[in-house]
């Protein structure tokens, strides 16, 4: 009886964990946007969808009604960003600014810790004083295990610098080692977390990618999870556009015409599109939750209507 009582209750707990693990309606999620001239609206129909950026000061969409997020790409936006990010700020709607692009990979914007601080010095923190109420997200290191060292660097370098919040990438196949990766990012820096790229993405291996399948229920487990995360702010799906430029095609969130596809009405919250289940590895399995719901109502039965027949 003891045994059966522990079984129940377990179950109890893993279907109430499960409930809560489901994608919301919360407005985190944004739009890595490079969809050029792409009707930005079917993405945001839902309401889910309350941000973009666009890897740069300018936003490239003349008409929308979700926030824009400027940022400095690195050295080679400098000029770009000084003489536009006042007006940008000061023209209303924006509450927060990216900083560097992947600082310590050499293919993207290729700066020491020290070069970024000084960077971030005269770009980025006169804006904490300028614009009241404008918070700064430091620059997004790539998942590689530098990005984690060249961080703690730059804010050594930076102190006394106003980062408000941490700004990541992620790219791998394990929705597990994504989660632990975020909450490791967490604990270290103690700020909350914006993740600004990921994906069903495996650069060691080109030869394992995830399927369509396994890319649906990827995204469900780690956008469910920092759905349900307060510490985690925003985030961004690699991406909104239409060539992915070297990641997994499958992973676009629209077609070749630049239309949203299924994977993006599933991020934007289209209840039609939200796949149920874990990922293990870039491999999924589910149990859907009814399923659950009958075995507990089984063994609820089983346990306790001896009892009500006394």
């Amino acid at each position: 009886m003891y045994m059966l009582t522990t079984l129940v209750f377990t179950l109890l707990a893993v279907l109430f964990s499960r409930s809560r693990a489901e994608v919301t309606s919360s407005s985190k999620a944004g739009l890595a946007w490079g969809g050029n001239n792409n009707e930005i609206a079917q993405f945001t129909s839902t309401g889910k969808v309350s941000w973009y950026y666009t890897w740069s000061p300018k936003s490239y969409v003349p008409d929308t009604d979700i926030e824009f997020v400027p940022m400095l790409w690195g050295g080679r936006q400098t000029n770009e960003f000084s003489s536009t990010i006042n007006d940008t700020v000061a023209g209303g709607g924006v509450t927060a600014v990216l900083g560097m692009n992947e600082p310590q990979e050499t293919q993207q914007s290729n700066l020491t810790p020290s070069e970024g601080a000084d960077m971030w010095k005269t770009y980025i923190e006169p804006l904490h004083s300028r614009f009241e109420g404008v918070r700064l997200g430091s620059p997004a290191p790539s998942g590689a295990p530098s990005g984690k060292t060249w961080l703690q660097q730059f804010l050594t370098e930076c102190d006394g610098c106003t980062v408000d919040f941490i700004a990541l990438h992620w790219y791998d196949i394990n929705s597990t080692q994504f989660i632990s990766y975020l909450q490791d990012f967490h604990e270290t820096f103690d700020r909350p977390i914006w993740v600004t790229e990921w994906a069903c993405q495996n650069f060691n291996d080109a030869d394992n990618q995830c399927s369509e399948e396994e890319i649906e229920v990827f995204l469900n487990v780690t956008q469910s999870f920092m759905d349900n995360t307060d510490w985690v702010e925003r985030y961004a799906w690699f991406g909104a556009m239409t060539d992915l430029q070297g990641v997994n095609q499958d992973d676009a969130l629209m077609n070749s015409d630049g239309d949203i596809n299924s994977l993006g009405k599933q991020y934007t919250g289209d209840e039609d599109n939200i796949p149920h289940g874990v990922s293990d590895g870039g491999h999924s399995s589910s149990l859907p939750a009814t399923s659950v719901r009958w075995l507990l109502w089984t063994l609820f039965f089983l346990h306790f209507a001896p009892i009500l027949a006394i």
